[in-house]
């Protein structure tokens, strides 16, 4: 499900500049408390100089047995780092389509990263999205490490602005696997995609930090295309069709 102008784009150096930018990570979460409490140590080791900059946002997506707010509690409790916690009430599968569209409507910066629990931000990654001389009509996405792949299909970072322009993820389509493309279509359909040659680390598979309880491309899962050849002139994305809640830490 690739997307002419957004697979192949251009791999850039970003400047540097001397101001610093305030960003929000956006992540989904499913059943990922190991991996979650990794993550959250490597993000209070980063410099205060750029975690000063950066507010992190995890929805939960209805984990049914290990959610994120006794890991987030615990780990947030006395640490400097801005994060807030939001939950998914109903438990539908592969819905991290929703869990991004309600980080991004959350989200009090003006740039916004999103990727998921299984890739690690590294220190330099971070100074370039904080001092990075980003333009606000270009989308950006990751190198990667730890993989043939690259770069990483769902990492994105741009502006709030960019993202609702594009049109947020559909959640027409929560509830089937493989549904990243169509989003990457759009995504080069509005704007100029370049890939940024600071990376993002890799740790798929490892513990809990992929998503397990559901089966990959699954029969049902066909049925994406057929939802989406269904749209109609005018058509827009389904946003903030489930419902959720802060949960207050």
């Amino acid at each position: 499900m690739g997307a002419p102008g957004c697979d192949d784009a251009p791999i850039v150096t970003i400047p540097l500049g001397p101001t610093p930018r305030d960003v929000t990570l956006i992540m989904p979460y499913y059943e990922n408390p190991q991996f979650l409490a990794q993550q959250i140590v490597g993000w209070h080791k980063l410099p205060r100089e750029l975690t000063r900059h950066l507010s992190v946002i995890i929805v939960d997506d209805a984990s049914p047995v290990m959610g994120a707010e006794n890991v987030m509690k615990a780990a947030f409790e006395h640490g400097t780092l801005s994060a807030r916690l939001y939950r998914i009430e109903v438990d539908v599968r592969w819905n991290w389509l929703a869990a991004r569209n309600i980080g991004a409507y959350h989200a009090r910066t003006q740039w916004v990263m999103f990727t998921d629990m299984d890739h690690i931000l590294l220190e330099r990654t971070l100074r370039t999205l904080v001092y990075g001389q980003h333009s606000k009509g270009t989308i950006y996405r990751f190198s990667r490490i730890g993989s043939k792949t690259h770069p990483h299909p769902n990492s994105w970072f741009m502006t709030k602005e960019m993202y609702w322009r594009v049109g947020g993820y559909d959640e027409a389509l929560s509830g089937h696997y493989g549904t990243d493309g169509e989003y990457r279509r759009r995504c080069a359909a509005t704007a100029p995609i370049r890939i940024m040659d600071v990376p993002l680390e890799l740790h798929e598979h490892e513990g809990d930090s992929s998503t397990t309880h559901y089966k990959r491309k699954q029969p049902e899962d066909a049925a994406v295309k057929g939802l989406i050849r269904a749209r109609r002139p005018g058509w827009r994305p389904r946003t903030l069709s489930f419902p959720y809640i802060e949960v207050k830490l």
